[in-house]
């Protein structure tokens, strides 16, 4: 995969977007386990939940850092390697019977954390520092996209 630039100015607005996207999406999983548990075919979208939270890892990892951000980076890449032990096994499942769904769900749960994962708090805090305006924008943007992605659903 190719490695997307992002300048030294844009780079801690566009990670902060990614994370919020992996952020809003990965409580769709939970839900997806309820459903499952009660035997409703709308548990299936945790598959598409998975890939969306793959995507934003995937848009994460394949970036060229600014040297200035190399720690921070770092850090992000470590919740990213968690978090992949949470959605890989979702979307091998895919095929396979509700109940074992339910189990893989379950047990990946754990390492979907989004920004509550230490690393990612930390990143954040790091990123933060920079512009507060920009992360206040982007977190306004983010929400509003979310609400609206929810309402059309």
């Amino acid at each position: 995969m190719l490695k997307t630039t992002i300048s030294e100015e844009q780079y801690p607005s566009y990670m902060y977007e990614q994370l919020l996207d992996f952020n809003f999406n990965k409580d769709d999983i939970i839900i997806g386990l309820g459903y499952a548990l009660k035997g409703d075919e709308k548990y299936k979208e945790v598959f598409k939940t998975a890939s969306i939270l793959d995507e934003a890892l995937d848009r994460m990892e394949n970036v060229k850092v600014p040297d200035k951000y190399k720690d921070t980076h770092k850090l992000i890449l470590e919740g990213i390697e968690d978090a992949r032990k949470g959605t890989k096994p979702i979307l091998e499942a895919k095929g396979k019977d509700v109940k074992e769904v339910s189990v893989v769900i379950a047990n990946s749960s754990p390492h979907l954390l989004g920004m509550d994962r230490e690393q990612w708090k930390e990143a954040v805090y790091q990123l933060a520092k920079e512009n507060k305006d920009d992360f206040s924008k982007v977190y306004d943007k983010k929400v509003e996209e979310h609400q609206n992605r929810k309402s059309n659903s």
